[in-house]
């Protein structure tokens, strides 16, 4: 075991990966709240430049002034009171259930009260760290988040997203029905059971949270085989630079901006308490300007741990615009950076397997062959978020994302596997219409 450990060890020592540059220590720090105006807010963008709306507290509607706090929908109680008795504390889920309720889930039924909590009592039990986290509600539905780690050796993140139809009857709740994006066949297949890459990383990092993805379809076309595959949502850090340099050489969008590491350590494994996947990056032709060089904005996405859950006041703050540095924008080949927090929505793409580098000259045909299947298949391509044509979206599998316990991204990591082991393999995709 011991001489396994030290050729596990020494594997690793030879794969790429990124770890936060070497620079002046940055503090990881908690967001605060702040008490701010509207009018604050444009002020200090005008003067240095803010992120994102919550980098500084204040939420501004398109109209410019700020927003009011979201209504709490009929399911917001039952939701929080769900998560509670996940955690260990099912006193406020058993104020809202009634004595003969009916709860529908994805492994059949329960009938009362009883049942129902202890249905919830043993999953919380059966599971480390379980959460459930909202992604959108209504007066009787709620869609939902739920994860936490299998207690086996290998310690997988389970993600499971689905929907929740509740009906109350006297204030009480009579009936709960369950939907799951995925059965859990599936979820047992995509996510507990270990993959190739998680083996191969045991005694390295930990392994890594994946999403479980539906498969629509599967169908030839005219460079392989593709899938019609739908992706669900996931909180996200979410960056992008402009490529200014108009050519291949420069790989803008072959490795990371610097600025998106936000824990600086010189040996990032002993900080990692969580890794996900997959790294996905995508190139957009931006529209031409007259008198300007062409440009490209590159666009990383990176999605964080579920167990820290979906609030981005809880994530550590994002630096502000003129504080992001990356060796690209110092070379004067990429500008304009931005770095936010983002709920990715679920997404819909046709992919095919992709062996190369997202600005290699293989992807442009690739991407173009799979647009023209999709349009074919009664498809229909999502333009580029700036205006230009639907953009290649490389989806890294084989990437892996380590983060502290507080969320701060400390390295990235790519396994440096030759091009015939095929398995866990990344894809080029172009995204379409659900």
């Amino acid at each position: 075991m011991r001489r396994l450990l030290a050729a596990c060890t020494l594997i690793h020592s030879a794969l790429p990966f990124q770890a936060a540059p070497r620079r002046a220590p940055q503090r990881t720090r908690r967001r605060t709240q702040h008490s701010a105006t509207s009018a604050d807010w444009r002020e200090r963008c005008d003067a240095e430049g803010v992120v994102s709306y919550y980098d500084f507290g204040v939420r501004l509607k398109e109209d410019g002034h700020a927003a009011t706090a979201p209504r709490q929908s009929a399911t917001s109680s039952f939701a929080k009171a769900l998560d509670e008795a996940l955690r260990g504390d099912s006193t406020h889920l058993r104020e809202e259930l009634a004595s003969d309720v009916v709860w529908q889930h994805g492994l059949g039924e329960a009938k009362g009260a009883k049942a129902a909590l202890k249905l919830v009592e043993e999953a919380g039990d059966f599971y480390d760290d379980p959460r459930l986290d909202v992604l959108s509600s209504s007066d009787n539905e709620f869609r939902w988040l739920a994860s936490g780690t299998q207690p086996v050796q290998w310690s997988p993140r389970v993600l499971v997203h689905g929907t929740t139809t509740i009906t109350r009857q006297d204030g009480k709740v009579t009936r709960v029905i369950d939907r799951w994006d995925s059965s859990p066949t599936d979820i047992g297949l995509q996510q507990v059971a270990p993959k190739f890459w998680d083996v191969f990383d045991l005694w390295a990092t930990p392994v890594a949270e994946t999403p479980c993805e539906e498969v629509l379809n599967e169908f030839k076309f005219s460079m392989g085989q593709a899938r019609l595959v739908r992706s669900p949502e996931r909180l996200c850090l979410v960056c992008s630079l402009d490529d200014v340099s108009n050519s291949r050489k420069q790989r803008v969008a072959s490795a990371l901006p610097d600025f998106v590491f936000l824990a600086d350590t010189r040996s990032p494994t002993d900080v990692i308490a969580a890794t996900t996947t997959p790294l996905s990056v995508s190139i957009e032709a931006l529209p031409r300007v007259d008198g300007e060089p062409r440009k490209r904005r590159v666009t990383w996405a990176l999605p964080l741990p579920t167990a820290l859950g979906l609030d981005f006041a809880s994530l550590p703050e994002l630096p502000r615009k003129a504080e992001l540095n990356d060796g690209g924008l110092e070379l004067g080949v990429a500008e304009n950076p931005s770095l936010t927090y983002a709920l990715q929505p679920a997404k819909l793409y046709v992919c095919a397997s992709y062996l190369g580098d997202p600005q290699d000259a293989a992807a442009a045909p690739l991407r173009k062959a799979l647009a023209e299947a999709a349009v074919a298949q009664g498809l229909s391509l999502v333009p580029g978020a700036n205006g230009g044509a639907a953009p290649a979206v490389l989806r890294k599998w084989r990437a892996k994302l380590g983060y502290s316990d507080v969320g701060a991204l400390a390295y990235a990591m790519e396994s440096n596997a030759p091009s015939w082991v095929s398995v866990d393999g990344n894809e080029l995709c172009v995204e379409v219409r659900q």
